[in-house]
Parts: C-alpha cells; structure tokens; sequence
C-alpha cells in the first residue's frame, strides 16, 4: 500500500515523486515507456541537442566573409549519433535516481480495476492517492494512407536523411523539425491546412519569422488539406482530392499530440476527460478527489510545455496532503519555437485602452549586429504603468530575451525601476530599458 502512486515518469512525474518522497511519503513511479518521459527521450533535449550544430552553422554562414572562410556542412548521421550519446543515458539515470531515492519504479502499463486499484501486467498496486502524468504522443492523422506518414519519434531516429521530406501542420515541434531537416541538405516543404500564420503567436513577429525559414530554403503550402497519401515508384504521392499533389521520400505527420488516457480505464475511477486531456480543478484535482493529474496530460488553456509540468509538479508536491492547500497560481509562462533564427512570446498582447503596442526592429542595434542576427524584431506590450505586460521577439538570441523580459514582466518592473539598474554590455540585457 503506497501513499501516492505517480502514474508517468515524465519531469512532472518525477519531480512530484521526489518532493512526495522528501516529505516521508511511501512513493511509487509507473512508467510503460523510456523513464524520463517525453521531453528527454523523444522531444526538447533530442530535438535541441541536434538544433544546436544547426545553429552554429548558421552562425558561421552569417560571418563568412568578416574573418571566417570554408563552407561548413551539416553531417546528418553524426549530428544524431551526438544526440543519442547526449540523451540516451537520461532513461537510465531517471531510473537509477528513482531506486535511489527509495522511491519504487514499476514498468508496464497502468490499467485502474474495478476495486479502485492499478493493474501492471499481472500484479495490483493500491495507493490512498493517484496521480496521473502520463503525457500525450504524436496525433495520427485519419486519412486515407495516413499510416504511411511518420510522426516527430519516427523523425529523430532516422540514419539517413531522406532528399524529399515534406511536413503536414505550421506547429512548432514541425517548424523545429523542417529547419533540421533544411539544414542537413534535404528539400523541405511543409504543408499548411489554414493560412500561414503561427498559432499563439503575434502576428506580426510570426509572419516575419515564416518569411526568414523561407528565406532559409523551406517551402510552404497553405490552404492545403491533405487527405490521401499514396505509395508510388517514384515515391509517397500526398494530394487534396482537388488539383494539389506533391512527392516525397518521407512525410511526418505534425498535426498536434493526443493524451495518453485510453487504457487507464478512468470511467471505473469517475474520472472526467475531454477531448485535451484530463479535467481538473484549480487544486489539480480530477473529479474523483483521490486522484490528480498535472502535465501535458491535462487538459487545459496553458502550453503543454516541460516547464509548465514542472512547475505542476512542484505545486502538487507542496500540497497534497496540505490541510492548507492554496489553489495554483501560474506566472507568466514564455514560449518559444526554437531554429538557427527564434520566436519566442510572452505576456499578453490585449488591445486596451491602458495598453499601448511598440514595434522594434533591432537587426542594426550593436548587439545584434555584432553577432551578425540577420533578423532582430521585437514587438513590446506596454501598460499606463510603464510595465511591459508582452513581449513578442524573433532572434538568434531570442531564447536569451524572452527569459529576461518574463522576469520583468512576472516582477512588474517598471522602466524607473529599470533604469535603477546596470547590465553588462554589449549584452541582450543592456538592451531593456529601451522596449518600454
């Protein structure tokens, strides 16, 4: 009898456990895939791993000329065995830190039962509370030939690069994917059902970003709703049904991600579900008091980012079994879709009144020219405070920026309180004082 069973080891999972586990809870982990979860066995760190050989090309293409000569190449097979020998210890490890920590880890599939108990394989486990992280994985698209489309795993695994690679969704995870793929020399299209515009992201800054992966070498389709995909000599034939058809030697399906709830049987536990996820209160907590849900598998209005699930994780950890419990209160979170050049937001961009809109191009400031930036924009949401309340930005350096300005934007720094203080220069910090 455990007091919390944590049902997914993703970096939610696991810090909940850890906290639980420190607090003289008896703690168990169930995990039916790599432990560690998505984000450093299929997601963020594989995909950021490999982004950074990119970005350094990159880097070095934009100095040629100013005292860097030779054209460098992207080796797509030793850019990904650098990512296995990156990431592929991190399950291992996630394990190893469990047992170490006295905390118990159970591989298999977790199925609740009619008592109210876990099934995993042949053996039940019985916790006073549950916790569900299960994550989500890739969404299949329903169409017909849709199993000859691959999804972002499949992607990251590949030895060779295809030369024809065409990516269905405008998302980010297949923004990220193209510009690698672009990179390493294959032809890339990706297709867009809708216009090309970035979802979540203002549109100003989105649209100039599109403009640079464009400029970069990466075609895009919009308005095209595939809905048949072929195998032919010459290739996979993916069309519309109306005059659209394009080949290609591999296609990935980016067109959003499903939560893992299907086999956990939530009906036998009274446990509400939507089409995104999990329902949960303001406590995380699902509709059957003794049992909770935090990460990607919740559904819910913020981003299904690793940070944010953290962060749940750590609430939880603080609270269950708190008589006072406070509800969660999310900051300010910054989200970013990550290449050679970035977009990155944060904040809000509401038309008011008391909220005026500022639009800064930044390409021929020092800081950005020193590093050769191609393109530096940044487009600033201020109130009648003088605080920054958004911040939209597209950069080399725009993951540097945003995390600055989430700070200022979460402690409501104000450009006199700014100005109080001094940032090393030439530097993205020395810089903040003129957004407001």
């Amino acid at each position: 009898m455990f007091d919390y069973i944590v049902i997914g080891s993703g970096p939610g999972g696991l810090a909940l456990a850890y906290q639980l586990k420190a607090r003289d809870f008896n703690v168990a982990v169930i995990e039916n895939d790599k432990w560690g979860g998505t984000c450093p066995n299929y997601g963020c760190d594989p995909t950021k791993a490999m982004m950074a050989v990119v970005e350094a090309k990159h880097h070095a293409d934009q100095l040629q000329g100013q005292g860097l000569k030779g054209n460098l190449t992207v080796d797509w097979a030793a850019m990904r065995n650098r990512k296995v020998e990156i990431t592929d210890p991190y399950a291992k490890q996630s394990f190893e830190g469990l047992k170490a920590n006295g905390i118990e880890a159970i591989y298999g599939t977790a199925v609740f039962t009619d008592d109210g108990m876990l099934l995993v394989g042949q053996k039940k486990y019985q916790a006073t509370h549950y916790v569900i992280a299960t994550g989500t994985r890739p969404r299949t698209l329903a169409i017909e030939g849709g199993e000859l489309l691959n999804n972002s795993n499949d992607f990251l695994e590949l030895d060779e690069l295809p030369e024809e690679i065409v990516f269905l969704g405008l998302g980010p995870i297949g923004l990220e994917l193209a510009q690698l793929a672009n990179a390493a020399g294959a032809h890339v299209t990706v297709i867009s059902i809708t216009d090309l515009e970035i979802s979540n992201f203002q549109k100003t800054v989105g649209a100039d970003y599109l403009a640079r992966l464009q400029a970069d070498g990466i075609n895009f389709e919009a308005n095209i709703a595939i809905n048949k995909v072929e195998q032919t000599e010459r290739g996979l034939l993916l069309s519309d049904g109306k005059q659209f058809e394009i080949f290609a030697d591999y296609a990935v399906a980016g067109v959003g991600r499903t939560p893992n709830i299907e086999q956990l049987n939530l009906e036998k536990m009274n446990v509400k579900s939507g089409r995104g996820g999990v329902i949960v209160d303001d406590f995380l907590r699902t509709s059957n008091p003794n049992i909770y849900a935090l990460g990607d598998v919740v559904q819910k209005k913020r981003p299904h980012l690793t940070p944010v699930s953290v962060f749940e994780g750590n609430y939880l950890g603080a609270n269950l079994g708190n008589e006072n419990a406070r509800a969660i209160d999310y900051p300010v979170i910054p989200y970013i879709i990550y290449g050679p050049t970035k977009l990155a937001q944060v904040g809000e961009f509401d038309e008011s009144a008391d909220v005026s809109k500022k639009i800064l191009d930044m390409t021929n400031w020092y800081t950005y020219k020193r590093i050769a930036d191609p393109l530096a924009k940044i487009v600033v949401a201020i109130n009648r405070h003088d605080q920054i309340v958004g911040a939209s930005i597209i950069s080399t350096v725009a993951d540097e920026l945003i995390n600055l300005l989430t700070f200022a934007i979460q402690r409501k720094i104000s450009l006199d309180e700014m100005n109080t203080m001094i940032m090393a220069y030439p530097t993205v910090a020395s810089d903040l004082s003129y957004f407001y």
